[in-house]
């Protein structure tokens, strides 16, 4: 029997081992697939599920809808168009063989690909259009408002075009350029290296053949002409995105967008289809110098147009004249912003000093003042620890970083209040189990209150309204379980089935001792049902927690409750919102219910000066992580159309339309037409949850940041900038660090707005209102004072501008500090106050108009060292008018001396 050489037994050897890694290779990809597939599965059945708790399938199904159809049309565009290129690359091939020697990959690929080849154009083709498709799905809001578009019957300046153009309709054209553009791109690559491995494009050339096929060169002009098509269309759209180019002084069309930009874009719109048509032609000419100079002139050209002469445009023409080449500019500008942002009404500016009839203000009094304004001793940014000692009881309960200030009626009148709720803190549990984390301890418990503008005189200690466990409460609360808050742990598994009466949760803490407490279970429909071992299984992966599937407390009643961060939750119900940093608890009707600002907003409104929103709503508040920050991302347009409602209880999330009315939201209409009945009529809104709605936060920051500017009127004066004002930083912030550690103070970031009840003029009834100072361009002069109506009702929204004469000096906060800070009685206080132990904390410095001048008042705490320690109120600093501080122990004792240190009080 004649036997094979070991040649051959190699090679045999070397062709199995080839087999199986090519068997095994396809089984990994369908593992891998099979894998994906799976958890997309799990994804979205998980999301049914959830969408189906809150009530509101359809809005998933909108949203599913969108990106399968995104995923589709351009996974399949571009797995076709690839797949495509590869098979006119191999159809069209010319005859080659790598030499082994000096191109060993080439001819290793030649030699097997024969066999390979289909299932290697299908691969390519479907990964890349996976990898597209899954991109594009990103995009579902540009293409869901695009489709859903409604006209705003409002025109920009320049092309005439509706509003709805730009916010609605131009960003989903931009889109469409820019992936179509980019699938173009993708089949290139791809064609030019499987040219390179079909050997229709050679690097280096010996023997016969050509260096680049005739084929190839087709194929490449081919889709360099479909490029510069797209090209073509993207100079086209590029026009209208210029009335938000931000090259001249404010936001929109410049003079040298106008005469120098436009005109470009419109010639490379005809030379780009004039390359296009050039390209087209070469499929037949097949020219390599003709596909150079299409692509390279235009490039060239865009270069010079659209970027060299518009530069010396903007150097040597606008610059120098730019007050008066950009007047209109700024002045469509103006208007826009005014427009965009909420400011074109309800703004009425007075020059301050003078009463609402416009005559001088008379000499005032401390009771005065306190009728004037509910002035805060309670700081919600600084109290939250002594919350935390008085009323946090255990361990495993704590209250938000910063204090939330609403109104309340408290004995016969609206009370200004701090309050928080009483959530889980599921560190604080002394056995960290499975079990104890998300069947036992799943809710926190109770609503603690106190009034802002009063402390308990001999303990410096807010005087709780509401309180305690057992609670006792002023504000009355029916049911004080906080399933749902901004601390709740990720899940909880509630609920038992129906005539059970086995309580497993933990309620809170009887007063017996702590070893024993209240049980309860869940009787609310907020979670997802998982009775089901498939259910368990579904959440058991996607939540990567197995326990979920094996626990045996697990029953046919359980709910599952997830998402229950309010502001999260209403995110996910209406992701097309921006929503508001502070969200806010409110006790409606005996219920908890947190309500959350929804903003619609875009970067697109033509001629609307854009402003970084993070910027713009930064303060003391979110450099310490107190609110929420807002993203990093331009906006132009910005209106409170949306007032979302969670209850703590259920987890029910109620959308309502919002100030319609008065201040109509075209783009609102766009959201609700696409996601019909997911917003409610304001109509809808109960009363006893209206009067608990106010101005939002982040809005009015950003309005006060455009209003530094934007209450010039005239463009001239508008341009130079001499009359702009800043938004003060908050000076108890680098005073306090300085107080306590003998050195510097540091930055000090942004003084944030304050609710507080008080006088938009300072000598008519106090209003619930959102203020702020504004401060003069080198910090150290008052310019304006800012407030608006923060409560539901025909004055909801309306400004007050007081602005304060030029002629003469009132001291801006950062000067109050020092002048306290210098005052030698209160130096040496402070210094005894910090000894030992102890640090000093300073209150919010808050800015009151009273009587024609200004009062400003800030708190003086004391703490302790260590971790259970809480400030305490021990002075109360009051500057009034041109007068020394006074530094009392209460605030009616440093009214009365502030106002007698004036010197022009009486």
């Amino acid at each position: 029997m004649p036997t094979a050489s070991p040649e051959r037994v190699r090679a045999l050897a070397s062709s199995g081992w080839k087999r199986l890694a090519i068997r095994l290779a396809g089984v990994a990809i369908v593992v891998v697939a099979i894998v994906y597939a799976f958890l997309a599965f799990v994804s979205i059945r998980t999301n049914v599920l959830w969408f189906r708790s809150v009530h509101v399938d359809d809005v998933y199904g909108t949203i599913l809808r969108a990106q399968i159809l995104l995923f589709l049309v351009f996974g399949m565009v571009t797995a076709v168009a690839v797949a495509a290129s590869l098979v006119l690359v191999v159809r069209f091939r010319p005859r080659f063989r790598p030499d082994p020697s000096r191109q060993k990959w080439r001819a290793r690929y030649q030699r097997h690909e024969s066999r390979l080849r289909p299932w290697l154009i299908a691969v390519v083709a479907l990964y890349l259009g996976v990898h597209t498709g899954a991109r594009a799905t990103h995009r579902w809001q540009t293409y869901v408002m695009w489709r859903h578009a409604v006209p705003w019957h409002r025109t920009d300046a320049q092309f005439h075009r509706d509003i709805s153009y730009y916010v609605s309709v131009l960003p989903f054209h931009t889109m469409v350029v820019s992936y179509l553009s980019s699938i173009v791109v993708l089949c290139l690559v791809v064609t030019l290296v499987a040219g390179y491995l079909y050997g229709a494009l050679r690097l280096r050339t010996r023997g016969p053949g050509r260096r680049v096929s005739k084929a190839l060169k087709a194929q490449v002009s081919v889709l360099l002409g479909l490029f510069l098509l797209l090209k073509a269309a993207a100079f086209w759209l590029a026009r209208y995105s210029l009335t938000t180019s931000n090259r001249g002084p404010v936001t929109g069309l410049s003079y040298t967008d106008v005469h120098a930009v436009l005109p470009a874009l419109t010639f490379l719109v005809v030379l780009a289809l004039l390359g296009a048509a050039l390209l087209f032609a070469n499929v037949r000419l097949t020219r390599l110098r003709w596909m150079t100079l299409a692509v390279v002139g235009l490039y060239a050209a865009s270069y010079v147009l659209a970027g060299l002469v518009p530069g010396l445009v903007h150097r040597y023409r606008e610059q120098p004249s730019a007050a008066t080449l950009d007047r209109t500019m700024i002045q469509r500008n103006q208007a826009a912003t005014l427009s965009a942002f909420g400011l074109d009404h309800g703004v009425t500016t007075q020059e301050f000093g003078t009463g609402a009839s416009g005559t001088a203000s008379s000499p005032t009094s401390a009771a005065a003042a306190q009728r004037t304004a509910q002035i805060r001793l309670l700081d919600p940014n600084q109290l939250t620890p002594t919350f935390n000692v008085k009323q946090e009881l255990q361990a495993y309960y704590e209250f938000k970083s910063t204090l939330d200030i609403d109104h309340y009626p408290i004995q016969g009148h609206d009370q200004d209040v701090a309050i928080a709720v009483r959530e889980l803190n599921l560190s604080g549990i002394s056995r960290q189990t499975w079990a104890n984390k998300h069947l036992v301890y799943t809710h926190g418990y109770g609503v603690v209150a106190a009034p802002t503008n009063q402390m308990d005189e001999k303990t410096g200690t807010p005087n709780f309204v509401n309180g305690g466990l057992p609670p006792q409460n002023q504000i009355p609360v029916d049911e004080p379980r906080i399933y749902f808050g901004q601390n709740s742990p990720a899940y909880s598994i509630v609920g038992q089935p129906a005539g059970s009466t086995k309580k497993l949760e933990f309620d809170y803490p009887s007063s017996s001792g702590a070893s024993q407490g209240a049980r309860t279970t869940y009787d609310g429909d907020g979670g997802v049902p998982i009775g089901s071992r498939f259910t368990r299984f579904l959440y058991a992966v996607e939540l990567g927690d197995p326990n979920i599937f094996f626990s045996s407390d697990i029953n046919s009643g359980s709910q599952l409750l997830t998402v229950r961060n309010p502001r999260a939750r209403v995110a996910k119900i209406a992701p097309w919102l921006t929503l508001d940093g502070d969200v806010y608890p409110a006790v409606v009707g005996g219920r908890v219910q947190w309500v959350v600002d929804g903003y619609t907003s875009s970067s697109s409104y033509p001629d609307s000066q854009q402003l970084n929103l993070r910027s713009a709503t930064s303060s003391s508040l979110t450099k310490s992580g107190s609110t929420v920050v807002q993203p990093n991302r331009a906006v132009n347009y910005l209106q409170n159309s949306v007032k979302a409602v969670v209850d703590a209880y259920t987890g029910q999330v109620t959308l309502y339309e919002w100030n319609q009315k008065n201040q109509p939201d075209p783009l609102l209409k766009t959201w609700e037409s696409a996601f019909p009945g997911l917003v409610r009529p304001q109509s809808d809104i109960p009363q006893d949850l209206l009067a608990h709605l106010r101005y939002p936060q982040d809005l009015f920051d950003v309005q006060r940041n455009l209003l530094t500017q934007y209450h010039v009127t005239d463009p001239g004066d508008f341009y130079n900038g001499s009359a702009f004002w800043k938004v003060p930083g908050d000076p108890t912030v680098a005073a306090t660090n300085s107080l306590n550690s003998g050195g510097r103070g540091g930055s000090s970031p942004t003084l944030p707005s304050a609710y507080m009840s008080l006088s938009p003029t300072g000598d008519g009834p106090s209003v619930y209102s959102l203020s702020s100072p504004m401060v003069t361009l080198n910090y150290r002069d008052l310019a304006g004072f800012l407030s608006v109506d923060a409560t539901p009702g025909p004055d909801y929204g309306t400004f007050t501008l007081l602005e304060f004469p030029a002629g003469q000096q009132f001291e801006s906060p950062a000067q109050i500090q020092n002048d306290v800070e210098s005052d030698n009685e209160i130096s040496k206080a402070l210094t005894l106050q910090r000894g030992g132990n102890s640090r000093v904390v300073l209150g919010n410095l808050l800015t009151i108009p009273l009587a024609g001048k200004v009062l400003y008042v800030e708190p003086v705490y004391t703490q302790a060292q260590g971790g259970n320690s809480f400030p305490i109120l021990r002075h109360v600093i009051a500057v009034y008018g041109d007068g020394q501080p006074a530094f009392k122990p209460t605030l009616d004792a440093a009214l009365k001396q502030a106002i007698a240190n004036d010197s022009s009080a009486g």
